[in-house]
């Protein structure tokens, strides 16, 4: 939800912009990579703030029990994978709605 609401905000804050862009030419295709360039770079900044700190948790917390088990790095890079795909996906789809809408209602809106 967190992400779904900021990628609404920031789409609805950035109309104008978007059909301006679409007044001097730009496509769809480059106006969905300039947003997924910048949700994608949040995304992998904070993977890597949060999955050393998730290890050293999750480390931490499996050493209370008897039985050990590992943690394995590839579980961390699944969990990347998902978040950055429905990134994508949501941000891809809200972008898309105000990309192919009519620059000029966005842009006489002032």
């Amino acid at each position: 939800m967190g992400v779904f609401g900021l990628v609404v905000f920031d789409t609805q804050y950035r109309r104008k912009e978007i059909g301006i862009r679409k007044v001097h030419g730009a496509t769809v295709g480059e106006i969905l990579a300039m947003f997924n360039k910048t949700y994608l770079r949040i995304v992998a900044i904070c993977f890597v703030v949060a999955a050393p700190i998730a290890w050293f948790g999750v480390k931490k917390w499996l050493e209370s029990f008897s039985y050990k088990t590992p943690v394995y790095w590839w579980v961390f890079l699944i969990a990347l994978l998902i978040v950055a795909g429905i990134t994508m996906l949501t941000v891809t789809f809200q972008n898309w709605k105000a990309a192919n809408a009519n620059p000029v209602n966005s842009i006489k809106s002032e």
